[in-house]
């Protein structure tokens, strides 16, 4: 076989593996090269779905109180940068603060072709930073949340850190006001830039967030804050909360935190107890605001009525304690059980439980008056607010804690923990007819800037009846008749009650050097029809406060304020 021969058929048989091969990837191989060719063209992109803006209720429209704003995060290519020292130089002049890469690791390898120096950069600096005209700078667009009010309502609007956790509305709606990303799936050049040819894109929209209505009114928050402010100026006190409720829906108008932070910076808060919304987490004695409910539920099982009587001495004794009176008290002798609820004396309160168990502190009257701070105004539970709650703490009568002692302190509101937001819900049940609504801080959905509002929710249960709810408005009526008596606005009809909770030492032992002061009320026309707000006002401090003097005033400002915004008519 000569040479000639040879070359022809070694190049029948090339040709013949390669006619092989081609087959293979052309017909047999087809659909796997041609995905593999799509690959190394086609990207994914993630589509940012915008977070949905909170709102409060401004009377009858609906004003933002937290938005979103376009900022930009800035990039250097060190690759391409033309003047490091320049580039340098000008990113520090203009963005300064911002900048939070060191500029030694920027440079450490100038192959990098990506290195963030700096985010949340405004419109007014990538305008200043283009105008220089510096080779290897680049940015990307992104947002960012904007509390515009600074510390307003802090607690309540919250935020959520990079992480994801946060407080307040930020993050416990934090799916609703978050939204769904969306995909973009094409063909992308050289510069990994988004085509719009091919047959295979992908895209799916993002869903931004749902822009969010509070029940809160932003001119009630801020009389409320304006109030706590005043009080929180004074010598010695320490924190000033108030929460205001309609009564007759649980919706909440206001709820106060004092101090407060301002969420756009909350990284640079010391100490993280401001971030509380003692409102809603933070348990405490609320002391002889229990008496509303000790009272309530003993009128409608029929063991006393306001006009019964006992005999006050200053002191009562149960099993081997003795329970005493506030020492300011002036009450003696044959007196009414009005006459003890308006002067907050805790042997009334103590002869009440008795006369619920006939005469005794006994398992009866334990069980009767756990069923009804318990089971039936919520105490010591979470109330089912949209927001983080804690439940606190209320003893069974079953349990080796729940004895007499216990439970003719907890008529007075001692040796209990509850929060303020359960204490104002079930007090709101028993002056509103004795509906127990679950509150609630969710007014509906914004669309299109206008308010789409949430069906208003029944009641969740009945407390106590309607004529025990009546009794109780005009014995707390009664109580006002004492404890602030004319400071109201003439022609309205204004019940209160006050606590003062004693606090615990160093040892554990009850003091009254350091006290809670606490005051709840409600207001409204004084023509028969029910309350249209109810205010409850908690102040703390390193010193003997008393909820009749250090917690009154702020309520008597936010309830006066409240008949004048709800323009409600004076009688006469």
């Amino acid at each position: 076989m000569n040479r000639v021969t040879i070359l022809k058929i070694g190049l029948i048989v090339a040709v013949a593996i390669i006619g092989v091969r081609l087959f293979q990837i052309q017909i047999i191989d087809h659909e796997k090269y041609a995905l593999a060719a799509e690959s190394e063209h086609t990207r994914k992109f993630e589509l940012l779905a915008e977070r949905g803006n909170i709102y409060m209720l401004d009377g009858d429209s609906v004003t933002p109180v937290v938005m979103n704003e376009t900022v930009w995060t800035v990039f250097v290519d060190p690759s391409y940068v033309g003047d490091k020292d320049k580039v340098q130089a000008e990113l520090t002049k203009i963005l300064g603060e911002k900048i939070f890469a060191k500029w030694d690791d920027v440079w450490s390898d100038l192959t990098k072709q990506y290195f963030e120096v700096a985010k949340n950069v405004s419109y007014d600096e990538i305008t200043a930073m283009k105008s220089v005209n510096l080779k290897g700078v680049g940015q990307k667009a992104s947002s960012r949340r904007v509390y515009p009010y600074g510390t307003f309502a802090s607690q309540v609007l919250g935020f959520i850190n990079a992480e994801g956790v946060g407080y307040g509305v930020e993050h416990a709606l934090r799916n609703e006001l978050a939204g769904t990303n969306g995909l973009l799936k094409t063909v992308a050049d050289v510069n990994n830039i988004p085509l719009t040819i091919g047959d295979s894109n992908v895209r799916v929209p993002a869903i931004d967030g749902k822009n969010i209505a509070l029940t809160i009114d932003e001119n009630i928050q801020r009389a409320t804050e304006k109030a706590l402010e005043k009080s929180l100026k004074k010598e010695d006190i320490s924190a000033v909360s108030a929460v205001v409720v309609n009564p007759n829906n649980g919706q909440v108008y206001a709820m106060a935190n004092l101090p407060g932070f301002d969420p756009e910076t909350y990284w640079k808060v010391s100490d993280p107890e401001v971030y509380k919304n003692r409102v809603l987490v933070d348990p405490y004695e609320a002391a002889s605001v229990c008496k509303t409910f000790t009272f309530a539920a003993a009128i409608e099982n029929g063991s006393i009525k306001p006009t019964d009587t006992y005999t006050n001495t200053g002191s009562t004794k149960v099993d081997d304690r003795t329970i005493q009176n506030a020492r300011y008290s002036t009450q003696f002798g044959n007196i009414t059980f009005q006459t003890a609820l308006s002067n907050s004396l805790n042997t009334g309160s103590v002869e009440v439980l008795r006369r619920m168990g006939g005469g005794q502190i006994n398992k009866s009257a334990r069980n009767l008056l756990y069923d009804a701070y318990y089971n039936r105004f919520g105490l010591g539970k979470t109330t089912g607010i949209e927001l983080y709650e804690v439940p606190g703490v209320v003893i069974s009568p079953d349990e080796v804690q729940g004895n007499a002692v216990r439970y003719a302190n907890m008529t007075f509101g001692q040796g209990m923990d509850i929060t303020m937001i359960q204490t104002i819900a079930a007090f709101s049940s028993v002056i509103n007819g004795g509906n127990y609504y679950t509150p609630t801080v969710i007014a509906g959905e914004v669309v299109q800037g206008k308010l789409v509002a949430n069906d208003t929710k029944p009641p969740t249960r009945q407390t106590i009846s309607s004529n025990t709810s009546a009794t109780m408005r005009d014995m707390l009526v009664g109580v006002r008749g004492v404890v602030g008596k004319g400071n109201d606005l003439p022609g309205y009809r204004v019940g209160v009650k006050s606590g003062t909770a004693e606090t615990y030492d160093e040892k554990g032992n009850y003091t009254s050097d350091r006290t809670i002061a606490s005051l709840i009320g409600f207001g409204g026309a004084d023509d028969g029809s029910l309350p249209d707000y109810v205010v409850m006002v908690r102040v703390e401090g390193d010193k003997l406060l008393w909820g009749s003097v250090d917690a009154e005033p702020i309520f008597t400002e936010i309830s006066n304020f409240m008949l004048g915004y709800l323009k409600i008519k004076p009688k006469g």
